[in-house]
Formats: structure tokens, C-alpha cells, sequence
């Protein structure tokens, strides 16, 4: 059975909005979704919700992962340490047959949100028909800045070939880099797509209510770089009921 998984990614300081963002996630289901299985990583220095953990349990099989052997910090190092300590952690679990070896992970972080129910359906099936064209490994939104890059809140492939490419030959990437942009070449290679479904806003700081319909009305589908809560309170409060 082809699954996908959600892989949410926090620190402390933004660990309260990712709480915020997986309970939407959990709200916009209307029963719990064999389909989709939900992972929760954190940096090494940050505890999990157990409260929200439970929460989203309640709609998803969920797992969680304190990223203990990967300490960078900052900007871009501890998101680069995080990201590849998820992939990694992901490809343990996989290898060790307690996780399945899903057909897509979308990994994600708190600035990062759904724009309506069936989100998930809607991006599974663009892998879907990317994979029918070409060999997708890396499906999300090509960003131009500051060259032409797939940004790393997107779906990646869950094959193992892949996971141990990434987690343990690749395995990081210099600290002054982020590891999206630093990968540009490994993951054209792998072979990458854009993905129309998502978008990605550079450190944009809030969204008015007219800006998300006009998204939604577009297509698209889940979206990053909205660094307040605004998209999160228009979503629940337009389907969530």
C-alpha cells in the first residue's frame, strides 16, 4: 500500500506554531487516514508537545524523533542538521522495518501550511503524474533565488535507494549553505520537478485573508514562508468546523 508521509520539522522558538500547524492538519481530516502517516522532529535541544502528539494521533499514526546527533544551530546549520537528521532517522526506521517505505515524504517546517482539506490527495496525485513523465525524486516549488532551486518544504521520494543517498552518501552539506540550494546539482541529477500545487514566499512576515483565497482559487495547495499565523487562522477559519 503506497503512503505518504508527513515529516514536520521545529526548535523551541518555532515549535509552538508547528503545534498550531500539525492540530490544522489533524482538524482538516475527517477521520483518522491510514493513508497518511505523520513524523515529528525536533532539534536535539528541544522536547516534544506530547499534548499535540497525542492530539494528532487521533487522525494519523504518528512518530517523533528528537534529532540528538546532528547539533548545529542557527541559520543555516541547524536547519540543514535537522533536515538531514529527519532523512536519516527516516531511513533507520525504514531499514529496520518499523516504518514502511512510503511513496513520497513531504517535509515540512511551522512556517509551512495546508490551504483546505484534501491537500495531501491533491500533491500525492501531482507526484503521481510527474513520476508517469520522468523520474521524480525532488517535487515542490522551484524558487529563483539565488539560482533556480527546489525549496525544501516539498515531497521527496521514500525509496530506500534515495533515503540512503541522501541520509548517509550525502549525508550534509557546509554550514553557510542551505541544504536545498546546496543539493541543486544531486537533485536534478536524482531528477526534480516543480510542483504548481506549492508556493514558497521568502521570509514573508504575514498574509492578508484576500492574498490565501486568491492561492486557494489558483490551485495551490499547501504553502510556505508565511511567518505569522495568519494563513493558519484563515484555514481553520474558512474549513475547519
Amino acid at each position: 500500500m503506497s503512503k505518504l508521509l508527513l515529516a514536520l520539522q521545529y526548535w523551541e522558538r518555532d515549535r509552538d506554531q508547528a503545534m498550531r500547524v500539525a492540530q490544522l492538519i489533524a482538524d482538516l481530516e475527517p477521520a483518522h487516514n491510514d493513508q497518511v502517516d505523520f513524523l515529528f522532529v525536533s532539534r536535539f535541544d528541544c522536547p516534544h508537545s506530547l499534548k499535540n502528539i497525542e492530539s494528532v494521533s487521533s487522525k494519523f499514526k504518528v512518530f517523533h524523533h528528537i534529532n540528538r546527533n546532528r547539533r548545529g544551530t542557527g541559520w543555516p546549520a541547524g536547519c540543514n542538521d535537522l533536515w538531514f537528521g529527519t532523512m536519516d532517522r527516516i531511513y533507520a526506521l525504514v531499514e529496520a522495518r518499523q516504518m514502511p517505505e512510503y511513496e513520497a515524504i513531504l517535509t515540512f517546517e511551522a512556517d509551512a501550511c495546508p490551504l483546505g482539506p484534501y491537500w495531501h490527495q491533491t500533491l500525492l496525485k501531482a507526484w503521481r503524474e510527474a513520476n508517469k513523465k520522468k523520474v521524480v525524486k525532488v517535487f515542490g516549488a522551484m524558487v529563483q533565488h539565488p539560482k533556480p532551486h527546489i525549496n525544501g518544504n516539498g515531497l521527496f521520494s521514500g525509496d530506500k535507494q534515495f533515503l540512503h543517498e541522501v541520509s548517509r552518501k550525502i549525508g550534509g552539506c557546509p554550514p553557510i549553505y542551505g541544504w536545498d540550494f546546496y543539493l541543486t546539482k544531486e537533485f536534478s541529477q536524482l531528477g526534480w520537478d516543480n510542483c504548481p500545487y506549492i508556493k514558497s514566499f521568502w521570509q514573508e512576515k504575514t498574509m492578508a485573508p484576500e492574498q490565501i483565497d486568491g492561492l486557494i482559487a489558483s490551485g495551490v495547495s499547501f504553502l510556505h514562508g508565511v511567518k505569522d499565523d495568519s494563513v493558519i487562522d484563515h484555514i481553520r477559519k474558512r474549513f475547519v468546523h
